[in-house]
């Protein structure tokens, strides 16, 4: 016999996903200006539904980067699993980037609207700790460069994010940004590696 309260938790966890996908796609397309009617259309929930859950537009767009943050953590821990350090890393490094690429709307128009304040101290130091574990493990078998630090590689996904966005001349990037990820991991190796100009960004 299943308990009476499972499948009000099976369907609270279904509409959050709803919730949370449509109003990522919302705010990728119209900006956080979106109304929650538009947001609970989209998800097929009653605006009751959505309120609940998430009373500000603040905290629905924290809990959206906990979900990207759910998928950062997994692309690395599959990366982790590769046998071979080379290619862990510069498999979490393009996944990554696919994910940054594939969020970018959303990232821009939270980044125009709230700055630095959409995501919390703890949700910052939860994305460096997962960078971290591919790039030490990298590190350690000696096939990226010492210097890097994992505050590196959210600045490295950041510079990537900008060749996503359309070309100078307006035409569509798609899978082009491959090419400066490319470029990227060249740079990484220890080989290429040559003294920087500057000391690392650190989070604080």
């Amino acid at each position: 016999m299943v308990a009476p309260g499972r499948p009000l938790r099976a369907d609270a966890a279904r509409n959050r996903a709803l919730i949370l996908d449509a109003a990522r796609a919302a705010f990728a397309e119209g900006g956080l200006d979106v109304g929650v009617e538009e947001i609970a259309r989209r998800a097929g929930v009653g605006k009751g539904t959505l309120y609940r859950r998430f009373p500000t537009k603040e905290a629905l767009v924290r809990a959206i980067f906990d979900e990207i943050l759910a998928e950062f953590s997994g692309v690395s821990r599959q990366a982790v699993e590769r046998p071979d350090a080379w290619e862990a890393f510069a498999g979490f490094l393009g996944a990554a980037a696919r994910m940054q690429a594939s969020n970018q709307g959303f990232y821009d128009v939270v980044s125009q609207r709230m700055g630095a304040s959409a995501l919390t101290p703890e949700q910052r130091r939860d994305f460096i700790a997962v960078a971290a574990a591919p790039l030490q493990r990298a590190q350690a078998a000696g096939c990226v460069r010492e210097d890097l630090v994992p505050e590196d590689i959210q600045l490295m996904l950041r510079m990537l994010g900008a060749v996503t966005r359309p070309a100078m001349d307006g035409s569509p990037m798609h899978d082009r940004w491959q090419r400066y990820l490319g470029l990227l991991l060249d740079s990484l190796r220890p080989g290429a590696a040559t003294p920087l100009p500057a000391g690392p960004w650190r989070l604080s």
